[in-house]
Order: structure tokens, then sequence, then C-alpha cells
């Protein structure tokens, strides 16, 4: 039988000097089979103050696609992973993520980030597909 494997990482985004702007995500892996769910295990959290949304990303042929955030306490899921994927939490201070019914496809590395929200912010800002990010620690794990 085929073994599903996920890799997640933990990333640092710092704002000035301060060590309490930090972003942890847990597990830094997960494995499961086809056809079982991620059901709230991949947890990400932050103490950065002011910053109300949380980011998800997955890695995808050396690009980071977006997979959609959390502001506050309403979800925003990409249209291409809807009814896959979804997040609940509080962008404020964390985010857990469940893909429903995995498959091979969804094998891979995934991200998130803190992000500061604005009523003047563009919706359009947070759905491009970026190319890299310097130097993300990360763990993959192929299955057997």
């Amino acid at each position: 039988s085929y073994c599903q494997s996920f890799c997640f990482s933990s990333v640092l985004f710092t704002a000035g000097a301060s060590d309490t702007t930090r972003v942890d995500q847990t597990p830094p892996f997960i494995i499961k089979r086809t056809g079982q769910s991620v059901d709230s295990e991949i947890n990400c959290a932050h103490s950065i103050t002011d910053y109300q949304q949380i980011l998800w990303y997955k890695q995808d042929k050396h690009k980071l696609k977006f997979l959609g955030y959390l502001n506050l306490d309403n979800p925003n899921t990409e249209d291409d992973v809807k009814g896959k994927i979804s997040f609940k939490g509080d962008g404020r201070k964390h985010s857990n993520f469940t893909i429903s019914n995995v498959s091979l496809n969804d094998s891979g590395v995934y991200f998130c980030a803190a992000s500061y929200h604005s009523a003047a912010d563009s919706p359009q800002v947070n759905t491009k597909t970026f190319q890299s990010i310097p130097n993300p620690r990360h763990t993959r794990l192929s299955g057997p």
C-alpha cells in the first residue's frame, strides 16, 4: 500500500531585532495513507502584536503556492483548494489546517506565515504564487 507523506516547516519572520516575532509550525512532519484526512493536525502559532492573519502555502515545484489565509476567525481559501483544505483558529494567535481525503498530490512541504492586515490592503495581493523565500527551514519526508 502507498503511504501518504506530508512535510512541514517552521519559518522565522522577524521585524526588527526582537525575538518575540516568531511563527511556529508543528508538527515537523505527518505521514498519512491515501484516503485519510489530516484533521486539524497542522498547527501554526505566532505572538506578533497587531498581526491578525495567518497565511498558508504549499511548496509546489520550487514555488510557494498560496492556499489561503485566516483573517481573525474568518477563513479564506483559494478556489482551487476549496472543499479539500480548510483552516480555523484566530489569525491573531493560531491556526490549524485540515486536508480532507489525502492523495499522492497532497504530498509536499507546507508553510504558514503571519501577516498584518489593513482595510487599505487589496485582497488580490494575497493570492500570488511566490517564487521562493530566502533560506526556508523545512523537513522533507518521502513515503516508502
